[in-house]
Order: structure tokens, then sequence, then C-alpha cells
């Protein structure tokens, strides 16, 4: 009897840990499944992240060309207002002494004129 009760007591025993070892096989898989969902989701989330800092570095590089275009543009026009105040200058200077002397040239413009001329 004796016997038998040790022998039963070890086949309880492995039993016992048989069921352990499953029960660690199961939660390992339990654990990597979570972490493999984890690591798609993260990898799902890393792919919108990508997407985003391409639109924006797509938008950023298109708003640097339209500075760049603008301040082309500025220059320009800052070159043609510099033409034309010049050319008004020249033609100016151009009128003869004998006419800036005279009552018509020195008389006040119309208010219409001189609102017209302020826009």
């Amino acid at each position: 009897m004796i016997g038998k009760s040790i022998g039963d007591g070890l086949t309880k025993l492995f039993v016992m840990c048989c069921f352990g070892v499953v029960i660690v096989i199961f939660a390992l898989g339990s654990w990597i499944y979570y972490q493999s969902n984890k690591i798609d989701s993260l990898n799902t989330e890393i792919e919108t992240y990508l997407k985003t800092i391409s639109t924006q570095s797509n938008t950023i590089t298109q708003l640097k060309a339209d500075v760049e275009h603008n301040r082309q543009l500025t220059l320009e026009l800052s070159k043609a207002e510099s033409d034309a105040r010049s050319k008004t200058n020249e033609i100016i200077k151009s009128i003869p002494k004998q006419i800036k002397d005279s009552e018509a040239f020195n008389a006040d413009a119309p208010n219409g004129v001189i609102e017209f001329l302020r826009k």
C-alpha cells in the first residue's frame, strides 16, 4: 500500500506539473498575442503619423515656394514703383520754370481731382 500511495502521489505531482506547464504555455501565448496586436496597432499609428508628416512636409515646401514667389513679386512691384516715381520726377523736372511760375500751375485742383489722385 505504501508503494501504491507513493506512485499515486508522483502521478498527481506529474499531472499538476503538466497542468502548470499548460497554464504557463497558455499564458505566454496570450501575452504574445496581446503584444502582437499592440505592435500592429503601433505600426498603424506610425503609418498615420508618417502620412501626416509627408502631407505637412509637402505643405511646407509649397508655402516656401509661395513665399519665394511673393518675394519676387514684391521686388518687381517695388522696382516698377521706383521706376514710375523716377519717371514722374523727371517729368516734373522737365517742366519749364516759366510754366511753374504761372498762376494756372500753382492753382488748387478741384476736390474731385484731389480725391481721385489720393485713391
